[in-house]
């Protein structure tokens, strides 16, 4: 739970060599590093921590999806990204105070969640390869960060929306949870400790041949 604190010390250690998506990121395990503060507190005293689910999948989609306002330079996901966030925020207010409930599971603005972070990887892939730079995409910020993305929401998503299920079932999910959540930690902090370092030359396939 703790260790989003890592990527949260090391961004604000490099702060001034990020570019802007990544210092986005950084306010987002910043948020992350003090929600796992109030979960732990909230379980103590309140003896609950459903609310918090819907408070964290909207700022964590708002931050996530304002590092890719930047990254993204399509002229109309500029113009409806802000939109999107709107009418998401509207969603999960409802999923909180009428669909399920502020102290039950917000399964519908999760599963919007899951659906728009996959579309804002994808918009980035897309982009990526237009861009056809000869460049090693492991150096590109954004695009170790969709990954990490993708491999997360990708992973968890069945096992979010199937939390009910008990017995050895339950423990499988848990286990997909926490290694997709894992692996998207250790890419994302990677990400942060390469940006704004220069990527280290390689020599092109036809200097090789000759």
């Amino acid at each position: 739970m703790f260790g989003v604190l890592v990527p949260t010390v090391l961004g604000l250690w490099r702060w001034r060599s990020l570019s802007k998506p990544a210092r986005i990121v950084v306010g987002y395990f910043a948020f992350w590093s003090a929600d796992a503060f109030v979960d732990m507190w909230s379980r103590k005293v309140l003896h609950t921590n459903m609310y918090l689910f819907h408070v964290t999948v909207l700022v964590e989609t708002w931050l996530l999806g304002w590092a890719y306002y930047h990254a993204l330079r399509q002229p109309w996901v500029k113009r409806w990204l802000p939109v999107v966030g709107v009418v998401f925020t509207l969603v999960c207010l409802a999923d909180a105070f009428w669909w399920s409930g502020i102290h039950r599971p917000n399964v519908y603005a999760r599963a919007l969640q899951v659906m728009l972070m996959l579309a804002l990887v994808l918009l980035y892939f897309e982009q990526w390869l237009l861009q056809l730079r000869a460049l090693n995409p492991w150096y590109d910020f954004m695009f170790v960060v969709s990954v990490a993305q993708a491999i997360y929401y990708a992973g968890s998503v069945t096992s979010y929306l199937m939390k009910k299920e008990k017995g050895f079932a339950n423990l499988w999910m848990g286990m997909i949870i926490d290694g997709t959540y894992l692996i998207g930690l250790v890419l994302m902090t990677l990400a942060l400790w390469r940006d704004g370092r220069p990527q280290p030359k390689t020599l092109s396939h036809r200097a090789v041949s000759t």
